[in-house]
């Protein structure tokens, strides 16, 4: 079942914590663009025999880069954008099937290291009606298979916004 509800303050300072993520996550993208589009001036400024002027490749590389990096934050960040001009978030209800975990083994450079040095991360699951749903292991841990829970999604960027419980198995 699927309803659709406002969004309140909370949700709305989660969605802003998200673009604002994504937007930190990109300005080291945009580090690096800055350093290469610096060589590339630099480039520019070395050689004598160019079809254009040096000012106008420079301003056109710099025009480029400048349009095509703001582009592409935009595109980063749209969804929230549209989230927070929505106002409104999904809530899908269901009972859970199962609670399965996933544990993604990471790698560095030492093939001798044990196990217990290898870095690990587990990923927690609720499935609800065929649907993998990842959580947070607190929110993993506080429900059981056979509950009732209601998932708050947002409309646009599918952020998980809360679980709540509405029926717990046995009661």
């Amino acid at each position: 079942m699927i309803e659709i509800e406002k969004l309140n303050n909370a949700d709305k300072s989660k969605i802003k914590l998200e673009m604002r993520q994504v937007l930190v996550n990109y300005l080291a993208i945009g580090i690096i663009v800055a350093i290469v589009t610096a060589a590339f001036v630099i480039l520019i400024q070395m050689h004598d025999n160019l079809p254009i002027g040096k000012g106008t490749a420079k301003t056109l590389l710099l025009l480029a880069v400048v349009s095509g990096f703001a582009a592409y934050l935009y595109f980063a960040v749209k969804d929230f954008l549209k989230d927070l001009n929505s106002d409104s978030k999904r809530i899908y209800s269901g009972e859970i099937t199962d609670k399965p975990t996933n544990t993604n083994w990471g790698r560095h450079g030492n093939p001798a290291a044990d196990s217990n040095s290898q870095p690990k991360l587990v990923e927690h699951f609720l499935v609800i009606y065929n649907q993998k749903i990842r959580v947070a292991e607190e929110e993993y841990n506080k429900y059981e298979v056979g509950d009732r829970v209601s998932l708050y999604f947002t409309s646009e960027s599918n952020i998980l916004l809360e679980v709540k419980e509405e029926l717990r198995s046995g009661k």
